[in-house]
């Protein structure tokens, strides 16, 4: 399979490379010579300090997200993005021994440093995994609290990661996220000089189109409960921007900001309403559309991120098959160990094995008919195949 066969998008290549840095050499997310950390800064009052590892606060943070939280003693709680483990530490503090923590970062790095960490600090509520936000490798309902501190920003695909969010919390649940927005307008130009200064900006959303979207994703109580402006020096803003450019964001319009931002999963989801809420792609498949089966090679899961090594894949085929669910496509997946009737009982399939036995696998079927064995297509074949248009 091709390098670009459902490689990662080019955001999360960068972003893995650079963390992938921070992780073994030190540094931060802001710019080269660090010059935002100051608008960027987490208070570290001696309180949050206690909880953490001196090698767990890589300056990553935009926020405290856990302040928002409302933990309680005995609850379970995923962190998205982990990073060395700093928020996943003070929270672990604070559900007590009872409760747990459970931290997924898909930079393999950031999680060895976290679980090293966490061995040296004796902590034992809470566990670090390789895995991607938009294909969490967590079950259903299975948290009470979600955390993340500036790293949604960063995912491509907004919708997918609060729909796994979504998913992962319990009928109820809550979330508290830290994260960069901007208000209005944010022109090319200008996200390349802030990037100059705050580099972990890429992919951030417009404030209320960022809300908007975790209302669609099923959450209510959506809300703001903290903001602070990210100023971007003049003279920057003079080296790269006309003086028209410069005056507009000198009134503000446009603003980079760093918000924390809660909400929750109502305790009985209205499924009919949410997925009668427009989506923003221009094309969705009808509610008589294409049906999509596919027939696994044995494996433990099929995410691709249930072992130490993940496989990018895997990841990138439960993406692509999730993408299409949102476009209202109808998605079956099948593994031997927890669907062997589906192997001996669909002709295609079980006549495909017969003749080729397993290494045929993975198949994949089109309204029961065989539209590919052997590999797994690619995101734009699987696009293709649902008869949508190119993404």
């Amino acid at each position: 399979m091709s390098d670009s066969t459902l490689s990662d998008d080019p955001l999360k290549s960068a972003v893995r490379k650079t963390y992938e840095a921070i992780a073994t050499e030190g540094g931060s997310c802001c710019g080269p010579s660090g010059d935002g950390a100051a608008d960027l800064a987490v208070d570290m009052s001696e309180d949050y300090a206690e909880a953490i590892a001196g090698e767990a606060d890589l300056n990553l943070g935009c926020g405290r997200p856990t302040d928002h939280a409302g933990l309680k003693p005995g609850e379970r709680v995923l962190d998205l993005g982990s990073g060395a483990g700093m928020d996943a530490f003070v929270a672990r503090r604070d559900v007590g021994p009872d409760g747990h923590v459970h931290g997924v970062d898909f930079t393999e790095e950031m999680v060895e440093k976290a679980r090293a960490n966490a061995d040296n600090l004796g902590y034992d509520n809470v566990t670090f995994e390789v895995g991607d936000i938009e294909a969490l490798p967590v079950e259903d309902g299975t948290f009470d609290v979600i955390l993340s501190n500036c790293v949604l920003n960063l995912v491509p695909d907004k919708e997918a990661a609060f729909a796994q969010m979504h998913r992962a919390l319990r009928p109820g649940g809550r979330f508290s996220v830290s994260d960069i927005v901007h208000v209005g307008s944010f022109p090319d130009e200008l996200r390349e000089v802030a990037e100059l200064y705050v580099g972990c900006i890429a992919g951030a959303m417009e404030r209320e189109a960022y809300l908007d979207r975790l209302r669609e994703a099923g959450f209510t109580d959506v809300q703001v409960v903290a903001d602070k402006t990210i100023s971007l020096p003049d003279d920057l803003l003079s080296e790269h921007l006309d003086a028209d450019e410069v005056a507009r964001v000198g009134t503000g319009d446009p603003e980079l900001q760093s918000v924390t931002v809660r909400g929750q999963r109502p305790a009985t989801d209205d499924v009919q309403a949410r997925d009668a809420r427009p989506r923003s792609h221009s094309k969705t498949a009808s509610s008589d559309g294409p049906k999509i089966e596919v027939f696994d090679s044995p494996m433990c899961c099929s995410t691709g991120v249930c072992g130490p090594d993940p496989d990018d894949t895997l990841v990138a085929v439960s993406g692509a098959l999730r993408w299409l669910e949102r476009q209202g496509v109808s998605v079956e997946r099948y593994n031997p160990a927890s669907h062997p009737e589906m192997f001996t009982d669909t002709p295609v399939v079980y006549d495909a094995l017969q003749r080729e036995g397993q290494d045929v696998l993975p198949i994949v079927l089109v309204d029961g008919e065989l539209q590919s064995r052997w590999t797994y297509p690619s995101r734009d074949e699987f696009i293709r195949m649902a008869g949508l248009e190119p993404v």
